[in-house]
């Protein structure tokens, strides 16, 4: 099977849909069609529209309201699962703490997004997909935005196993099984995920509630959606759900 170098996301609602806790667990772009995004940023609330990119590079938490408009919230999302080369993430610019993961959307970049959003869906060779991802790139360099998605030209260890991780949400991962892939012993993830301020069940878990977030826009049945996040009992995901994300699968499915 053919690795796939971008995810692609779309995200619904009719009513505000308050999330906390968000894990963007790989370089993302949320383009927000619909609507309005309220997102909390460093304590103040920043508005994303139709007319900007909500741009998050990984391991990121993000804590939002989709307000829909006079129809409805939507929204698309890519994901990134194959940076750009290390020179040019030399040559972007460092981007500060507190700069805002804002990118107003220009005709090119939107080209450019629709094109990615349609090849995800081609079953494209890795080889063809890599040409089509550097393109768009290249016009994020051009934009001199290209720092908002990839910040360091390093990739974290966290960052690696939920991107891992996300390929197969609902399996059994075991730490061992998972350390064996990554070359190293469990104690030694385990330590090493320490050092990050993380564990591999935070990651496991955050990345199975964002998994189950896209998959409620598509099925309404809370247990179906638990066992493709790997949960065995209903009630467990919901438990795990809200303490998440500050609202039920319920509260959740009735924004939809």
């Amino acid at each position: 099977m053919t690795r796939a170098l971008v995810q692609t996301g779309q995200f619904r609602g009719i009513t505000k849909q308050p999330l906390r806790n968000v894990l963007v667990y790989a370089p993302t772009i949320v383009w927000v069609n619909r609507g309005l995004k309220q997102l909390w940023w460093h304590d103040s609330s920043r508005q994303y529209s139709p007319q900007d990119w909500l741009v998050v590079p990984a391991s990121h938490s993000l804590t939002f309201v989709n307000e829909p408009s006079q129809t409805d919230f939507f929204s698309r999302t890519l994901t990134f699962l194959e940076p750009p080369p290390r020179e040019w993430l030399n040559e972007a610019q460092q981007v500060s703490v507190t700069e805002e993961p804002r990118l107003t959307v220009t005709p090119q970049l939107a080209y450019c997004f629709e094109t990615l959003y349609e090849m995800a869906g081609k079953a494209l060779s890795e080889t063809t997909q890599k040409q089509f991802l550097m393109a768009f790139y290249a016009e994020l360099k051009e934009a001199k935005a290209l720092h908002l998605l990839y910040p360091g030209a390093e990739t974290s260890l966290k960052e690696k196993l939920a991107s891992y991780l996300s390929l197969n949400p609902g399996e059994a991962h075991s730490i061992e099984a998972i350390a064996a892939n990554f070359s190293m012993s469990p104690a030694t993830l385990k330590r090493k995920l320490a050092a990050e301020d993380t564990s591999f069940r935070s990651i496991l878990t955050n990345v199975r509630m964002v998994y189950a977030l896209s998959l409620m826009q598509k099925s309404r049945s809370q247990l179906n959606v638990a066992l493709a996040c790997g949960y065995q009992s209903e009630a467990r995901f919901s438990h795990r759900f809200k303490e998440v994300f500050g609202l039920s699968p319920k509260e959740y499915v009735r924004t939809l």
